[in-house]
């Protein structure tokens, strides 16, 4: 559990002595591994303990809350979000979505775990060993949802679906003009991922009833309690205010990198814009769902459990419940956040990135020329070639990269302020909140050196600021943790406008929580 918890909410603890011991400086890049962030093992019996009012106490002290940076509803809804496990298993919603991993996982992450994570508690806990099926959830990262409800047998009745990322959903849950209410709000893979009324903040009590039960019977109050009205208020704020609030305009972006720039060029030419506008998830402001034949073309290791049938609950001739549509994830976040697809999807019959499973940015792509896609119910022919997917992939990494840089000023102008109110005290939060925006600098970094020459000056100026982090976090003198990371931030201006112009992000304030 994070020293930096004071035994309730969110609060560090108050470090006092400026010459607290140096952690280590290792710098969060593609050459060394992310130590987790946030251990997803909390202490439930005290967690469970805390009442609302008991979270919002700790977080009107928060330095994040006292200098401005976030309020306290966001800061409880947060709290509640990484730690609450509401009476259940010990899982919370950072069981599945890592404030270190862009609030997902994925088989490479869930390899770094230890076995007695939560997340593997159906290995470790008789009483819920058909929770989850560890093999698929270890080898692909899928998770076992019982989405068309529970009966007759939820170990029968179910569909193993990946984890989708959390980010930006301020801008991907509006409902279409027309369509069918409830769900109120387009959430999940499906986008009917939240029980009725089906708004975002029910989406908790559907996860509590699925993740956090003790057993597979699900009685409230013995195997778990509901959050509170209040709860949710606060949770759903939380989760409308991490990652972005705004769109990009593609017309106007122009991207440094030729081929980037080419690939932008093609995403509005060929198709992709129609239904991810602006390289996000909607078409005009709203959300729609698709059928784009990812089913069909799941890993054939899958061929043994049930099919997915996405939206609704419509029984079909293969077993499966709903219409064959599933929900459009927003493409600015992508190329660091897959899983891509609900499943795990195997690209076959594509003019270059061939895979059994997708998981680079360009496989994805790749999928939207196959012929699974083209002959989809929603599909159509995209003709792209193999050096016109990777220009597609440069485009969307630019795009992905600029985010990063954006999430990671957002975090450094935090501790900038916490610094200059509480200088050498509540070390812990200001190292973390450090760390955190180095993790955004790595992943930046992984997602420019992934390609040849994709903006070579911007990565530069990403590892510079990576290094000028990694000497804020661990020095114990104010005076050169503010030098430091001012130097951090005008680098990461500089790789951002190096990337492309009108590549402006509002990030919420909810990101500058853990």
């Amino acid at each position: 559990m994070l020293t930096l918890l004071a035994g309730t909410g969110c609060v560090a603890t108050d470090v006092t002595t400026p010459a607290e011991p140096p952690e280590d400086p290792a710098v969060e890049t593609a050459v060394e591994p992310v130590e987790p962030l946030v251990d997803a093992t909390v202490d439930v019996s005290a967690q469970d303990t805390l009442t609302l009012n008991d979270r919002i106490a700790a977080c009107m002290k928060d330095p994040r809350v006292v200098v401005g940076a976030v309020t306290v509803d966001t800061c409880v809804g947060a709290d509640l979000f990484f730690r609450a496990p509401f009476g259940g298993n010990g899982r919370t919603c950072a069981t599945c979505h890592r404030i270190d991993n862009n609030l997902t996982i994925d088989p490479k992450f869930i390899a770094t775990l230890p076995p007695t994570d939560p997340l593997f508690i159906a290995e470790n806990n008789a009483n819920l060993k058909d929770l989850e099926k560890p093999p698929q959830m270890h080898q692909f990262g899928l998770i076992l949802e019982n989405v068309d409800g529970f009966l007759p047998d939820p170990r029968t009745h179910f569909v193993l679906r990946s984890v989708p990322h959390t980010l930006s959903l301020a801008t991907s849950v509006t409902l279409p003009p027309g369509s069918q209410n409830p769900p109120a709000d387009r959430t999940g893979w499906g986008g009917d991922g939240a029980p009725n009324p089906g708004a975002l903040r029910d989406f908790m009590t559907g996860a509590i009833r699925q993740h956090y039960t003790k057993t597979l019977a699900r009685v409230p109050g013995t195997d778990f309690r509901f959050a509170s009205d209040a709860e949710l208020d606060r949770i759903d704020q939380f989760m409308r205010r991490t990652g972005r609030s705004n769109e990009l305009t593609l017309g106007t972006v122009v991207m440094s990198d030729t081929r980037a720039e080419t690939g932008r060029t093609l995403f509005l030419q060929v198709g992709c814009d129609g239904c991810h506008g602006n390289a996000g998830a909607n078409i005009g402001t709203a959300n729609f769902n698709f059928n784009t034949g990812v089913e069909s073309s799941r890993n054939p290791a899958l061929a043994a459990f049930p099919h997915d049938g996405g939206f609704g609950t419509r029984a079909n001739p293969d077993g499966s419940f709903g219409d064959g549509t599933f929900n459009v994830p927003p493409l600015i976040e992508a190329a660091d956040t897959g899983p891509f697809f609900h499943t795990a999807t195997s690209i076959v019959g594509a003019p270059a990135h061939n895979t059994a499973t997708a998981t680079t940015i360009e496989e994805a792509i790749a999928f939207y020329t196959t012929a699974a896609f083209r002959n989809a119910p929603n599909g159509f022919p995209i003709a792209l070639n193999g050096t016109q997917i990777d220009d597609v992939g440069r485009f969307l990494r630019g795009l992905n990269a600029a985010f990063n840089a954006a999430i990671a000023i957002r975090r450094i102008n935090a501790e900038l302020a916490v610094v200059a109110q509480f200088h050498n005290t509540q070390l812990a939060i200001q190292r973390q909140l450090i760390r955190l925006a180095n993790v955004e600098v790595g992943d930046a970094i992984n997602v420019l050196s992934a390609v040849p020459n994709l903006d070579t000056a911007s990565l530069t100026a990403f590892k510079n600021a990576a290094t000028q982090l990694a000497t804020a976090r661990t020095t114990s003198v104010e005076a050169d943790r503010v030098t430091a990371l001012k130097a951090a931030r005008t680098l990461l201006n500089q790789a951002s406008t190096g990337i492309g112009k009108n590549l402006a992000y509002k990030i919420g304030e909810g990101s500058v929580m853990f």
